[in-house]
């Protein structure tokens, strides 16, 4: 099955591969884009348009001084293995909505992200422990020795996803009284080392992740949801 998932995200990505090549030449965003409900919201729009059940099209939009809104960044994508519609932890698949980032770290060196950046190491984990002073939270181990290691993620054992990170506020805007089980760590990340998908996040090439922390504005807004409903076309 991976496999053929593998396949499959190399078709889709060559069938990009020249637009993909113009990803730092800006170029004036589709018009659905200025369409967007959130378009009157922000002056920059992440979109996340699944494609088909675990990819999806990537593109990084800004407001110009005139209103006129720019495609800075388009890079094929994967997501959940289940696809989009994120309801539980540990459905495999990624939420569908408006959201914001609100935390970005990594493995690697801070590329000059706006967003405070912090540097994973050896003793940072993200935790799935379901107590709720530490659930979908990063933790230094040293600081937490209790944590339950089994159901969190230990960073540094994911050398390729997480070289670069950003965490889409998915549980801070559908957390309610003791719900802790609705989904943690969905990242926009690196792309796996294997996996043509994700486990709910989003993953893209790592040079377009770069890209994306070097220009993403605190205050962006990050859309997903499959092209169909989203009205959109590349």
């Amino acid at each position: 099955m991976w496999k053929m998932g593998k396949i499959l995200l190399c078709v889709f990505s060559l069938c990009f591969i020249l637009q993909s090549s113009l990803v730092n030449a800006a170029q004036k965003s589709p018009d659905w884009v200025g369409k967007l409900p959130v378009a009157e919201q922000s002056n920059q729009i992440l979109v996340v348009a699944g494609v088909d059940k675990t990819t999806a099209w990537v593109s990084l939009h800004n407001r110009g001084a005139g209103g006129e809104w720019q495609q800075i960044m388009t890079t094929p994508g994967v997501i959940g293995h289940n696809g989009l519609g994120k309801t539980r932890e540990g459905d495999g698949k990624t939420p569908v909505g408006n959201f914001h980032v609100d935390k970005a770290f990594g493995l690697a060196d801070d590329p000059g992200c706006a967003i405070p950046y912090v540097k994973a190491d050896e003793f940072t984990y993200w935790s799935g422990d379901k107590r709720p002073r530490f659930y979908n939270r990063m933790v230094d181990i040293r600081k937490v020795p209790d944590l339950d290691k089994k159901a969190s993620e230990h960073i540094i054992d994911y050398p390729n996803r997480y070289q670069h990170c950003l965490n889409i506020s998915y549980f801070s805007l559908n957390y309610k009284n003791d719900e802790h089980v609705i989904g943690f760590g969905l990242f926009i990340q690196c792309f796996p080392a294997a996996k043509p998908f994700t486990e709910g996040g989003v993953a893209i090439p790592k040079d377009k992740m770069v890209f994306l922390l070097q220009h993403i504005d605190p205050k962006c807004i990050i859309v997903i949801d499959s092209m169909d409903k989203l009205g959109a076309s590349f």
